[in-house]
């Protein structure tokens, strides 16, 4: 009887997952449909499929090809990546109200690009670039602070986190204060976007985040065992302190990665787990894929909002993910005693 309830979760959780690959899919294929120009999503297959087969498709198929496939694709990139990191974070530090961004690392990339912008130094070096340096440099002043003898406590890597993303966030207002005529540009890079992305971005983020979101998949019976208790997890032989130093990297060098290229994009690696584990649990073997697949669908999906809703213009894609997030974020407060469980299945 246990045994059948058993393989009735474990095939729940793999449906789900193969749902969630499937959703995917579909937002890609809707994501490059819609917009200024109305495209069947036939067509979308056929020109996807098979390329541009006669000159009456030659004009959707540029469109496809150069505008709205980079754009639809560096989404539902970011979107994996985000809710993968939101899942290690939420493990690592067994807190399902953590977030991707609580290690600093969003507010050092926003400090890099408005140091560049400030200095007008992208004429140089790209914004990403700088964006990337900084997000890596506030991990390393978290680490640095939050270190204990070789360790890396819980406690003291939210608390050092917490302290230098208010530093570089403070460091931003600061640019933003004295910008003048360049704040229009740091504001709009903080709002988070996907306008103009071409080809060579999307390699750029897919070379960096796909390999993480690979490695990250093999961490999840590790953190199942982990958020039962650092002292269970060290008797059942899981090095917890080199994990976590692992994973916390892992998390960094993904969100880095897409915050650089599309600015801080809130509330995905929050909310986005929280919905996937609503429906499977906890488990994190089937949770961080399930998630990946999720959050990449659910960015697609608010990306295409940000870019009919007043069309031509566009919102920025951080206030659409905003505006879904926070109602679900409150009512994940309202209901915490029933969401905030651990209860470990299948570990």
């Amino acid at each position: 009887m246990v045994l059948e309830i058993y393989k009735q979760m474990i095939a729940r959780k793999i449906l789900f997952t193969i749902f969630s690959a499937i959703l995917l899919i579909l937002s890609v294929v809707i994501g490059v449909s819609i917009g200024v120009v109305q495209i069947p999503p036939s067509l979308v297959l056929k020109i996807l499929l098979r390329g541009s087969s006669s000159e009456s498709n030659y004009l959707y198929a540029i469109i496809i090809w150069k505008v709205r496939l980079p754009r639809v694709l560096m989404a539902s990139l970011v979107g994996a990546s985000l809710a993968i990191a939101g899942c290690l974070v939420q493990g690592v530090f067994r807190n399902p109200l953590a977030s991707p961004y609580v290690l600093g690392i969003s507010s050092g990339a926003a400090f890099g690009a408005a140091f560049a912008v400030i200095l007008e130094l992208w004429f140089v070096i790209p914004i990403p670039i700088f964006a990337f340096i900084f997000a890596m440099f506030s991990l390393m002043i978290t680490y640095v602070v939050a270190a204990e003898d070789g360790r890396l406590p819980v406690t003291g890597l939210l608390l050092a986190g917490i302290a230098v993303a208010s530093l570089f966030s403070a460091l931003t207002s600061f640019m933003m204060y004295v910008a003048g005529e360049k704040l229009e540009v740091i504001v709009f890079w903080l709002m988070g976007n996907l306008t103009g992305i071409r080809w060579k971005e999307v390699q750029v983020v897919a070379v960096g985040s796909v390999p993480l979101i690979v490695i990250s998949l093999f961490f999840g019976r590790e953190l199942n065992i982990m958020m039962l208790g650092e002292d269970t997890a060290k008797s059942l032989g899981v090095e917890v302190d080199k994990s976590r130093k692992v994973i916390v990297i892992l998390v960094a060098l993904l969100v880095s990665v897409c915050v650089s290229y599309v600015g801080p994009i809130g509330f995905v690696g929050l909310v986005i787990p929280h919905m996937v584990r609503l429906v499977i649990g906890p488990d994190n073997r089937f949770l961080i894929p399930a998630s990946a697949f999720f959050g990449g669908a659910f960015l697609v999906f608010a990306d295409l909002i940000s870019r009919v809703v007043i069309q031509p213009a566009e919102i920025p894609i951080g206030i659409i993910t905003s505006l879904f997030g926070v109602p679900f974020f409150i009512y994940l407060l309202k209901r915490r005693k029933k969401v905030i469980t651990y209860d470990i299945e299948g570990a």
